[in-house]
């Protein structure tokens, strides 16, 4: 096994019977532990192949780079721990109670959520990207069956959000997670989205107000955390041999009225007022907003508060049809592959010079933290590039108007999610240029020569 001297190394420092469970996402192994302090993290940093060493709650989550699934199967094997399904990923994020800040634990619990439903949203993008290279370039007619199916996959993910939203939050809650997918079905029914604006529904002694929630993310979430509690009061009072025919029946029965009532409107009004702050912001102070957001975004990772975006990138998109948060996660992609690419011309061992090499060539497609913790962190410079690089492309992105039409992974094959109408994709493009070449030429010259690391 390549990984087995590695995998072995982390095991008998870390304990096997100190591991609570064990998850991988894109560039970490993540290990749950029941004494996080009797952990030598420091001998744990100086692993071959570890890059970073983050402890977060009582989670140690090992930054290793791409091959994180093949290292991730090959400790499972060696520590005998079962390997879990990818979705379980979710739990990866997850952060007890008694650990971190509540925004640390809100930002965490959102990780936990949206992750998961990624991987379909950059399918279902790409999906549609293919659809408009086909059909602005009149490779196919637009009313060809190809050009429907396509895009039809495209769309579903958006489609159905709600029902994404609402397993991976009862996952995540510990709530059945068909009771997830029913709240989503209950937001979904005809019966409401087909309602007049403003009218609503006689239920008792109030009125449930009619929304079209298909294209929220907000009201899905909140009904499910909310049921999950409520659920678990009622459940508490139920004879075990009658729970399985009263408790979600009585739970459903009484609380989803008052959901559809109070909490549902409020999240549909907040994922609203997320997205118009957003682009008020944008819209008002543009260029800076850009530059900030763009230049700090290299932090904002390594904080994992980028996770918490994902609601406001969705809600723009369904209710926009753009999205102007997407171009500065662009803009921050090529500006740590350009300030971590002219870092390795410096950089005189041979293994960090390799290592430069093929993590800024991993920001390029879209994979940004191998660069940030093993080159840029390391050697300060390059990661003061990545934001000089980030904040200019951010004001420059802007100030050209380029906007994302397509939920897609923000690295070089998300191009064709800028083809619109107009010079989108080419303000897009000059933007990355002119990103990567400042990122590049700074850290070229402010890098030191570091032949003793």
């Amino acid at each position: 096994m390549k990984y087995e001297k590695m995998c072995r190394d982390i095991l008998t420092i870390v304990k096997k019977d100190n591991i609570q469970d064990v998850f991988y996402c894109v560039t970490r192994l993540r290990l749950s532990l029941k004494d996080i302090n009797a952990v030598d993290k420091e001998a744990l940093a100086k692993i071959d192949g570890i890059i970073q060493v983050k402890e977060v709650g009582n989670q140690l989550q090992l930054v290793v780079g791409s091959n994180v699934q093949k290292i991730y199967e090959e400790f499972c094997q060696i520590a005998e721990i079962d390997q879990k399904d990818p979705v379980a990923e979710s739990k990866a994020e997850t952060v007890k109670a008694s650990g971190g800040s509540i925004p640390s634990r809100i930002l965490d619990t959102l990780s936990s959520i949206f992750l998961p439903i990624m991987p379909v949203f950059v399918a279902g993008g790409m999906l549609k990207s293919l659809v408009l290279i086909l059909t602005v370039f009149n490779l196919v007619p637009s009313d060809n069956g190809v050009v429907i199916v396509l895009n039809a996959i495209g769309d579903v993910p958006f489609y159905f959000l709600p029902f994404m939203v609402g397993y991976t939050t009862a996952k995540r809650y510990k709530l059945n997670e068909v009771f997830g997918l029913m709240i989503a079905g209950c937001l979904m029914y005809p019966t409401l989205l087909n309602q007049t604006a403003g009218a609503s529904i006689p239920f008792l002694f109030f009125n449930i107000p009619a929304y079209s929630y298909a294209s929220s993310v907000l009201p899905t979430l909140l009904c499910v955390i909310a049921f999950s509690y409520l659920f678990k009061f009622v459940d508490r009072f139920i004879p075990s041999n009658l729970k399985i025919v009263f408790s979600a029946m009585i739970s459903f029965a009484i609380f989803m009225p008052i959901l559809l009532t109070v909490v549902a409107p409020l999240g549909n009004y907040l994922g609203v007022l997320l997205s118009n702050v957003t682009l008020t912001l944008f819209s008002t102070v543009g260029p800076l907003a850009g530059a900030l957001f763009a230049g700090l975004m290299p932090f904002i990772i390594m904080a994992g508060m980028h996770s918490a975006l994902g609601p406001i990138i969705l809600q723009n998109m369904t209710t926009l049809g753009y999205d102007f948060l997407l171009p500065a996660f662009f803009i921050n992609n090529i500006a740590v592959a350009g300030s971590t690419l002219g870092a390795s011309f410096k950089i005189k061992n041979a293994k960090m010079k390799a290592a430069a090499i093929s993590s800024g060539g991993l920001g390029i497609i879209g994979i940004t933290e191998p660069a940030l913790y093993s080159i840029d962190v390391k050697y300060k410079q390059p990661l003061m590039g990545a934001v000089v690089g980030g904040a200019v492309g951010g004001a420059l992105y802007v100030i050209l108007g380029v906007k994302c039409y397509v939920y897609a992974m923000p690295g070089i094959f998300s191009l064709p999610a800028y083809l619109h109408s107009g010079n989108n994709l080419i303000y897009c493009i000059i933007s990355l240029i002119v990103t990567f070449i400042t990122a590049f030429v700074y850290s070229l010259i402010m890098t030191k020569d570091l032949d003793n690391e």
